[in-house]
């Protein structure tokens, strides 16, 4: 619908532009035309950006169980997808738990990722996100609407603290998200993982879902000339008998082994 709605009124934009300035002469109307695509386009960044900052500016509080948020979050998802000119290749959605809440690992490419791990995810699902993300004027206000839990990667306390609340948010039902390299790669490898951020599964005893993304990182290669192709694939859940018998070294290493093997495979394939 968000999508739906961007396009409608960037068409719009077009429209009244180019029959207002037909009452002028016929070059007025094709002057309008071709600027009105990119000036349209523009304002409805502007508008459709404010709407979602306000959204969430305007609710005090954190209100993570409530799904339309997250709904309403994802329709603007989709759009930044679709604008991006992504086409995104999942395999292994059949593994994604529907109903019981779990443990999300993955490997963290871009700003891109989380967008689409939460578009393909059932809601509700709670990110651990550096803090600065809280800050960014667009997104900041609706990420601590959905109480997305800020995790300061300089502060050990605070980043023990951020796991502690990632800990209560999977224990109140509801599945929880994670990057252990704790920062993004910027490339289509992998960093070396924090062992102590897989504690946010072993210690409740959260079954495990280890998703890979591969490719974000070329995001505005050519945009918006050339469509980027992103692959993403979940692997079966880690039972959280297993979880339980592991340390975090053990299941950090587990965790990356899978990872790599998708990724050696993208890679051997040349996609």
């Amino acid at each position: 619908m968000i999508s739906f709605l961007f396009f409608l009124t960037w068409l719009a934009w077009i429209v009244i532009a180019t029959l207002l300035a037909w009452q002028l002469t016929w070059w007025a109307a094709l002057l309008a035309l071709v600027l009105s695509i990119p000036v349209g386009f523009g304002l409805n960044l502007v508008i459709f950006a404010s709407w979602l900052h306000l959204y969430g500016a305007l609710r005090p509080g954190i209100e993570r169980d409530n799904i339309l948020h997250h709904k309403f979050l994802d329709g603007f998802l989709v759009l930044v997808i679709r604008l991006l000119r992504f086409h995104v290749h999942a395999s292994g959605l059949k593994h994604i738990p529907q109903d019981d809440p779990f443990v999300f690992v993955g490997n963290h490419q871009s700003n891109y990722d989380t967008i689409i791990h939460k578009v393909l995810l059932p809601n509700p699902l709670i990110f651990i996100a550096k803090e600065a993300i809280f800050r960014w004027i667009i997104i900041g206000p609706i990420a601590r609407l959905m109480g997305h839990v800020p995790m300061h990667r300089e502060k050990d306390r605070e980043a023990v603290k951020a796991l502690l609340e990632g800990i209560k948010v999977f224990e109140s039902g509801m599945s929880v998200g994670i990057y252990p390299e704790g920062t993004r790669s910027k490339k289509n490898s992998m960093l070396p993982f924090k062992p102590g951020a897989l504690k946010l599964a072993i210690k409740p005893g959260a079954p495990v879902l280890v998703g890979v993304i591969y490719n974000t990182i070329n995001a505005w290669k050519q945009w918006p000339l050339k469509k980027q192709h992103i692959y993403v694939h979940y692997f079966p859940i880690i039972p959280k008998e297993t979880v339980q018998t592991m340390t975090s070294n053990e299941l950090s290493n587990h965790i990356r082994a899978l990872i790599q093997s998708k990724l050696d495979e993208y890679q051997n394939r040349g996609v």
